[in-house]
């Protein structure tokens, strides 16, 4: 079984700060390695889309629809649901794993 991957526009955004960071900070080429190996990691989802449960990690629910999973891609996490009736997965964040993503999600604790 295929699932269709889509990207929330704040994730394409969010690619395009890393890569502008990163070829600034190290190099382009640098830059072009970190946006592929976040690009291979979403499309994996493809095949297989499971991770860890973001929400339990949270202790609360990101989406009030789906559980919200998450893959560690370097220093980053994706975040993503799986609409399991249509076969699709979003991609709803791209988060620094070092950050304070409480706060970059705007979650009240």
């Amino acid at each position: 079984m295929v699932y269709e991957v889509r990207r929330a526009k704040r994730v394409i955004e969010e690619l395009d700060r890393v890569y502008e960071y990163i070829s600034i900070k190290f190099s382009s080429e640098s830059a072009r390695r970190k946006i592929r190996r976040l690009r291979e990691k979403m499309n994996q989802l493809k095949h297989m889309p499971g991770g860890f449960d973001f929400d339990e990690r949270l202790g609360q629910k990101l989406n009030p629809y789906f559980k919200t999973q998450a893959l560690v891609c370097d220093d980053y996490l994706i975040l993503f649901v799986v609409d399991e009736q249509n076969q699709i997965v979003i991609i709803t964040h791209l988060v620094p794993s070092k950050s304070d993503y409480m706060r970059l999600l705007k979650i009240d604790n």
